[in-house]
């Protein structure tokens, strides 16, 4: 449960408690975040006001559950109200008990949501969609259905890499997406996939331009409230698509090479994303032609490790035949492994 800070939180906290609910505060200088992730949003007129800017820059979708509070519902509370869609203007701390009543029927956060973990690579070539395609596939393994979401619209195609290419279902292309609640279920079983873990929702070859910052967020929201965890392989670009996710993934994985190339340009995209992603981790790929190791392009990158891993043999063939399918023990599957078990922790 989101609620902002201010002068009427102890009203706020009071309700909580009294509905179970737990509290986090929200981080106005990253409104999407909270925005995405909470089962409530509280606002008090300054944060709705940074939501209701959010919004109108075309950042955030439509959503259910918010409220604001206020010490009086003037002229700017509603007007703020409408902007964000909230239920209601809640009057503190007169109107206590109603917000608990409207905390309680909310979903509580257990601690046990769907994660969302973003990949991109540190450079060209770095192996970014393919990581991501394996930690995808890892998943069902560890008893975890996922989401494999193709963000780049001019990549290859996360579907050619999950040899899910010639399947029916849903694409980019077909989605109208502008924000709000899209039914999870619905759309994760109209996409193409694995045998029901593993979902893919890609550009399907097809020229989309861009990929909406709205819809994005409607579709990590949708994963977030049905599969166990959201893989995102996003575009060496800034675009507003890439930035929206950068802000709402709980893990941000950059993908690197062994090189002193591939150091410096990891760690320039690190530099990028220290202000906008809540946890960022490294993963380095072999081989090193000048004999680095894995810890010394930590050192490099200034990113943890998450995991590094050995060339794999035949893996271009196998991806452009049948598909990505890991075998246990494999360069590739390890390393998919590692940074599932990192992202489901939280840390990284």
């Amino acid at each position: 449960m989101a609620v902002a800070d201010g002068a009427l939180a102890d009203d706020v906290r009071r309700a909580a408690a009294a509905a179970a609910r737990t509290v986090t505060d929200i981080d106005r200088g990253r409104p999407r975040a909270g925005w995405a992730s909470a089962a409530g949003m509280v606002l008090d007129l300054g944060a709705a006001t940074a939501m209701a800017e959010a919004a109108r820059a075309g950042g955030l979708p439509r959503r259910e559950g918010v409220a604001i509070v206020a010490a009086q519902a003037g002229l700017a509370e509603l007007a703020a109200a409408v902007e964000v869609g909230a239920a209601q203007v809640f009057v503190l701390p007169g109107q206590v008990r109603d917000l608990a009543r409207f905390l309680a029927a909310r979903e509580p956060d257990d601690g046990e949501r769907s994660r969302v973990v973003a990949v991109v690579g540190g450079h060209g070539g770095a192996g970014a969609s393919v990581l991501a395609a394996a930690v995808a596939v890892a998943a069902p393994g560890r008893g975890v259905t996922a989401l494999a979401v193709d963000a780049d619209p001019w990549g290859g195609g996360l579907d050619l890499l999950l040899g899910c290419a010639d399947l029916p279902g849903l694409r980019w292309g077909d989605l109208a997406l502008r924000g709000g609640h899209v039914p999870s279920e619905a759309l994760v079983a109209a996409l193409p996939g694995r045998a029901g873990a593993v979902a893919v929702l890609s550009a399907g070859g097809v020229g989309v331009p861009e990929i909406p910052v709205e819809g994005l967020l409607a579709v990590i929201d949708a994963g977030r409230r049905s599969v166990g965890v959201t893989v995102v392989d996003l575009p060496r670009r800034d675009d507003p698509a890439t930035s929206a996710c950068l802000e709402v993934a709980d893990v941000v994985v950059v993908v690197v090479g062994a090189t002193v190339r591939g150091c410096a340009a990891g760690r320039a995209v690190a530099g990028g994303l220290a202000d906008r992603a809540r946890s960022v981790g490294l993963v380095v790929r072999g081989p090193s032609p000048g004999g680095l190791s894995a810890r010394d392009v930590e050192r490099a990158v200034g990113l943890p490790l998450l995991a590094s891993m050995r060339p794999q043999p035949r893996l271009d063939e196998q991806l452009d035949g049948a598909g990505l399918r890991l075998r246990k023990g494999t360069p590739l599957a390890v390393a998919a492994g590692r940074v599932l078990d990192g992202v489901r922790r939280g840390a990284a």
